[in-house]
């Protein structure tokens, strides 16, 4: 069975529980993954963690109970799992930009923030890599500044690395680091940070962030082409090829190293490696 497969029976337990309390733990082991491991795996493959996933999700079916079955507002907040009617309308209003006594009354689907079941041809249709990585079995200690962003958006990842280019006088050929945070914890509505940073030597570091990555073993992924593809590569390594390694994960973060073999975010001869932190087993 491959990792989509799995995804898709994942999914499948989600919605069978829209309406019921669920764990990570449950749906991870729908999935037939250790709840450490699927988190990075899930977030990978659909680019939300099970959290957001369920929060869309359950506020989607919610607002489909107001517009069109003319359900009450506090009979749906308690249906779909919210502890109070005013729990409920603040996360309808952030998520949709209106209360859902309003949407209630109008019966107009704010379809621009609808999060429908995700399905079986979405994820078939994603493209794999097959690529094998060079273990490096003792890397040093990593001092680095820069700047971190508290999730992984694509706009807030963008920020972080422009913040560091305005901030940080370094040549364009100068190692940098994406550090991927994963969060010390397991629970469905935790969110992963993200860190660009160099090394902190030789650098003025006032009014930057600094972070230490502790000495480790590493699997070591090369990633060739755009930047906007790097999310088929995470997919390979957490979906794919680590459901078969013999190391296994234990560090709360992963990285992305780039050096003068990366030429730009675009070119697709650009070459960048994914460091995987692991380490073997007894």
């Amino acid at each position: 069975m491959n990792y989509m497969e799995q995804i898709t029976y994942a999914l499948s337990f989600i919605e069978k529980q829209l309406t019921e309390k669920v764990t990570l733990d449950q749906v991870a082991s729908a999935a037939g993954y250790s709840k450490y491991h699927f988190q990075r795996l899930f977030f990978h493959v659909t680019g939300e963690t099970v959290g957001q996933y369920i929060s869309k999700r359950r506020l989607t079916e919610a607002a489909k109970s107001l517009a069109f079955e003319q359900k009450s507002v506090t009979e749906v907040a308690f249906t779909y799992g919210f502890d109070s009617h005013e729990a409920f309308t603040r996360a309808f209003t952030k998520r949709f930009g209106l209360p859902p006594s309003a949407l209630r009354r109008s019966g107009k689907m704010p379809r621009y923030a609808m999060t429908e079941r995700i399905e079986v041809p979405y994820l078939e249709n994603i493209q794999l890599q097959s690529i094998e990585p060079v273990y490096v079995p003792a890397y040093q200690e990593l001092k680095l500044v820069g700047y971190s962003s508290a999730t992984h958006s694509i706009k807030d990842i963008v920020h972080c690395w422009n913040r560091l280019g305005r901030g940080v006088a370094f040549k364009n050929n100068q190692t940098r680091f994406g550090v991927l945070r994963y969060p010390d914890a397991f629970g469905l509505s935790l969110s992963f940070g993200y860190f660009a940073g160099i090394h902190a030597s030789n650098h003025d570091t006032d009014g930057l962030e600094s972070i230490i990555l502790p000495a480790s073993g590493y699997l070591v992924f090369p990633h060739k082409g755009p930047t906007q593809n790097l999310r088929l590569t995470y997919q390979y390594i957490y979906g794919s090829w680590m459901t078969h390694a013999t190391d296994q994960l234990y560090a709360r973060y992963d990285f992305e190293y780039y050096d003068h073999r990366f030429l730009d975010n675009n070119h697709p001869d650009s070459l960048c490696f994914i460091y995987i932190p692991v380490v073997a087993r007894e």
